[in-house]
């Protein structure tokens, strides 16, 4: 799968007559002014720029109005670059300027240009769907309408807990004047509260009433049905299994609808641990946002014990997680090296890397495009990019900017997206309320 190029262009010198570039500093253009060419975009001018700044250099990224192709006299900027063809057969061009005699800086910008060319090959990138469900979506939107529909009434609208989603449709939501807490303790009549999507308790929902709270409730439809069905096995008589981790934010609200008849498990060795009368009367649902492949392996454990032990119809099921992990392998299966992004420090992105290891993928978390290096790309022929649910804003659109200034560059959009055509019990919603499907999909 591995690209290359047999030569790799030349590093030529020109010069920026009239141009201004600070000693000590670096100039990386972002756009050059050709007389052949027209205007030369640089799309990879945050790449060189990284490698500037990894070596301490001072770096400013702006357009370059004209520049000579012959070298510098010692009286203009010494301009260095290096061409390549791009997609549409427009060429593309990877440059760094230095002061007039500024020798530091010049022979740093030949050498962010120089190790660059290494890597301007055509190239496929191929892009993992969005980490976020429709449930996480559905609940940001109703938070955003409910902040509009106060606007001007007084009111104070209060979202609770963590609202998951993209990091600049929460930071919209707070500049739009939502308050974001974790207790109603000090909210007051009259004021809106939006319950997030992965749920609340049953005693929560009772205090907002008491209090004179207006609900919005965001709750994902898939978590209602959880905690809808939690209720009604314990009503009944069953103690209540959940498949699932204890600390999911999901968790509690599911736990309380049992009424004290539940215990989460998360792994089949962990049913061995269960001690519960009854036994006869025992049933068992998947938490929404594990992935479904985790409930095959618990409930067999559990009917190894308890034979009578009854498992909720697949249609209710939360895929968001299942297919997250699909798409990952999927994409992580077709490609040289997967950038996962986000932070180094993140659970989730980290847990991306493994399922891309998994299949035999190289894997890199960066959390900038600033992070790549020439080595990463070097013959790397398909380039798999995938979010982590730290990833900033923007950043996959970046990436590939920047990558499309090293050569000829397609874009494939892949996505795993399982489509339940029937849930008889989220009936009284459309299908794009219920969260069951990642976005991004083809």
């Amino acid at each position: 799968m591995g690209g290359g190029m047999s030569s790799r262009p030349a590093v030529r010198e020109g010069q920026l007559p009239g141009g201004s570039v600070q000693r000590g500093e670096v100039l990386v253009p972002s756009r050059l002014s050709d007389p052949v060419h027209g205007t030369i975009d640089c799309g990879a001018a945050t790449l060189v720029a990284g490698s500037l700044r990894r070596r301490g250099h001072q770096v400013s990224i702006e357009p370059v109005e004209s520049w000579t192709d012959a070298p510098a006299n010692g009286g203009e900027p010494a301009l260095f670059l290096a061409t390549c063809q791009g997609g549409d057969g427009k060429v593309s061009a990877i440059a760094a300027a230095a002061a007039p005699g500024d020798g530091l800086a010049a022979a740093a910008a030949r050498a962010a240009v120089q190790e660059w060319t290494t890597a301007l090959d055509p190239r496929t990138v191929v892009v993992a769907g969005s980490p976020w469900c429709q449930g996480a979506l559905r609940a940001l939107d109703l938070a955003g309408r409910a902040v509009r529909d106060s606007a001007g009434l007084g009111s104070v609208v209060h979202v609770l807990g963590d609202m998951a989603g993209p990091a600049d449709a929460r930071a919209g939501l707070a500049e739009q004047g939502a308050v974001f807490g974790s207790s109603v303790a000090e909210m007051v009549r009259g004021d809106v509260v939006v319950f997030p999507a992965y749920g609340v308790t049953p005693q929560l929902r009772a205090e907002a009433r008491e209090r004179g709270l207006a609900v919005v409730d965001a709750t994902c439809p898939l978590v209602a049905s959880a905690q809808r069905e939690a209720g009604r096995l314990a009503e009944r008589g069953d103690h209540v299994v959940v498949i699932g981790q204890p600390d999911h934010a999901a968790t509690p609200g599911i736990m309380g609808s049992a009424g004290g008849r539940a215990t989460i498990v998360g792994t089949a060795g962990g049913t061995a641990a269960l001690g519960m009368p009854g036994a006869s009367r025992v049933s068992y649902l998947l938490q929404p946002g594990e992935p479904t492949e985790a409930a095959a392996a618990v409930a067999a454990a559990l009917r190894s014990r308890f034979p009578a032990t009854r498992g909720p119809n697949p249609d209710s099921f939360c895929y968001a997680a299942s297919d997250r992990a699909g798409t990952i392998k999927m994409v992580a299966a077709s490609c040289d090296l997967m950038l996962v992004l986000g932070s180094q420090d993140s659970a989730d992105a980290r847990q991306l890397s493994g399922l891309a290891r998994d299949c035999g993928a190289r894997a890199q978390i960066i959390a900038d495009v600033g992070d790549i290096t020439p080595a990463l790309l070097t013959g790397i022929g398909v380039l798999g990019v995938a979010e982590s649910t730290t990833a900033r804003p923007g950043l996959t659109e970046l990436v590939i900017e920047a990558l499309s200034g090293l050569g000829q560059l397609s874009i494939v959009r892949r996505q795993v997206s399982s489509d339940v055509t029937s849930r008889p019990d989220l009936e009284h919603t459309t299908p794009a309320q219920h969260g069951a499907m990642p976005v991004g999909a083809d």
